[in-house]
């Protein structure tokens, strides 16, 4: 390409790139609109049917608060149950997991459904806020038949940490089960919900306002639901239930798309060198169209799960394929040697620019955060072992593909916004992926060098992860785990 075509070209992607850096905030307000009204589609079913979006099903630890029980239990996952079973017959707790506080006023009735192997005593424990005072109500001796009567919260009678008589809890933040149980007996929770006392409610319902930004319309759906946790918001209808296959068929299609070009890629020919060999591609296709397709194939699977909001709490199998899937067909890549080469370290003096995003984070750190919370030690290796891995899916795979395809300002700016799009719906998130992906991308593919990238990414989030998150930056999460 001659210097004047060369400008031209960083021209047009440098226009396009300031284009989607303007264009992401609006995708993930967008994104997270729809999250919140489907959501709430989901809630006035629940309160239709006579139940409440704060219902339980028991099965893994993870279920249950902390992952733990509170006292001497030991926990063991069933089929039909998490299994509670009491070491010495002291007294243990069972935190229900409340995302958000409930309003013990509307929803005053507890039906849990449990078993237990042996009589014991029971109670709840209750905080309105969570640096609020305890108050708790002895249910008394229970037998196991009837454990799984509806408990009337309002008609139990409740006292303060000290015993003294205190009034009923309008709200909670936090829901405990006491238990005491013989040694060696078992208790086993199969589910737990929290109802109106009198059938179907009509909970109240606000139209989701234009304008805002994603992280804007959390801190407006936060504002509103402290006023009323029942609030529901928008008009959305409740998508009906779809046979198992159906919820499989995108995922099987592409499934089988990887397949297939896995199957191709294995009767080509192997390309070795950066730049693309002068044979025909997959399908017929030119070798940079084929290039092109392979990264697309790569980060099409990640990018829809999280893009589509199903990493959350619960993750559905047949996303985690998705994700699966693309990640899959980059180490087939890798290990076929259809990727082009790369190295840990790079040589000479560059290896400190990577290291250039850090001193912008802990820029607006300074300038714009918050008294820095530091994490652990081994949060710190999960970041860089995170950090490492996207970035060799990032550029090792994606970006590798696309230079070998396109002019290096198009590799660069393509595989960018791949990166932003991985953080979706984190509006501001996303904008500081791009820029500092943009920068590791043109770093990397004149260096082909790793480790470096990596390590920068891994300390840029630590810093914005203490110094950010909670205040200016929402938060690091993405996916639906924004949304909580």
């Amino acid at each position: 390409m001659t210097s004047r075509g060369s400008r031209w070209t960083l021209l047009a992607a440098t226009l396009v790139g300031l284009a989607m850096l303007l264009a992401l905030p609006r995708w993930a307000a967008l994104v997270v609109r729809d999250g919140i009204a489907t959501s709430s589609a989901a809630e006035r079913a629940a309160y239709a049917s006579g139940g409440s979006p704060w219902s339980w099903r028991f099965r893994e630890p993870d279920d249950i608060v902390a992952g733990r029980v509170f006292g001497q239990g030991a926990l063991e996952s069933r089929d039909d149950g998490l299994v509670v079973r009491a070491v010495d017959g002291s007294p243990f707790q069972i935190g229900l997991p409340l995302t958000r506080p409930t309003d013990l006023g509307r929803l005053d009735t507890l039906v849990l459904g449990a078993r237990a192997s042996a009589v014991g005593t029971y109670g709840v424990s209750v905080r309105e806020t969570l640096a609020g005072p305890l108050v708790k109500s002895n249910l008394g001796v229970l037998t196991p038949d009837r454990l799984a009567a509806p408990l009337r919260l309002r008609d139990l009678a409740w006292t303060d940490a000290l015993g003294h008589a205190a009034a009923y809890p309008m709200r909670a933040a936090m829901l405990r089960i006491d238990v005491v149980l013989p040694a060696g007996a078992t208790l086993v929770l199969d589910r737990a919900e929290l109802r109106p006392p009198s059938g179907a409610i009509e909970p109240p319902t606000d139209a989701l306002p234009a304008g805002l930004s994603a992280e804007g319309l959390l801190a407006w759906r936060d504002n509103l639901r402290a006023a009323d946790p029942l609030v529901t918001f928008g008009n959305a209808s409740l998508s009906p239930v779809q046979p198992p296959w159906r919820a499989w068929l995108p995922s099987a299609v592409y499934l089988l798309l990887l397949v297939v070009m896995a199957l191709a890629t294995l009767r080509s020919r192997r390309p070795y060198a950066v730049k693309p060999i002068p044979t025909t591609g997959l399908f017929g296709l030119g070798p940079r169209l084929t290039d092109v397709l392979h990264a697309s194939l790569v980060v099409a699977g990640p990018v829809w799960f999280i893009a589509s909001l199903d990493f959350g709490v619960r993750v559905a199998p047949e996303r985690v394929a998705l994700f699966a899937g693309g990640v899959g067909y980059a180490i087939f890549l890798a290990l076929s040697r259809r990727l082009p080469p790369r190295r840990w370290l790079a040589r000479g003096s560059g290896t400190a620019w990577p290291f250039a995003a850090v001193a912008v984070a802990l820029g607006l750190a300074l300038f714009a955060g918050h008294k820095p919370s530091w994490p652990s030690f081994g949060h710190l290796a999960a970041y860089v072992a995170w950090a490492t891995f996207q970035q060799w899916l990032l550029l090792a795979v994606v970006g590798g593909l696309l230079a070998r395809a396109l002019s290096r300002p198009w590799a660069v700016l393509l595989t960018a916004f791949a990166f932003a799009l991985l953080h979706t719906p984190n509006g501001l998130l996303m904008q500081l992926c791009f820029v500092a992906e943009l920068g590791w991308a043109w770093w990397y593919l004149h260096h082909r060098s790793l480790l470096p990238v990596a390590v920068a990414h891994a300390a840029s989030a630590v810093v914005l992860q203490a110094g950010l998150a909670g205040g200016l930056l929402r938060s690091l999460e993405v996916s639906a785990r924004f949304l909580t």
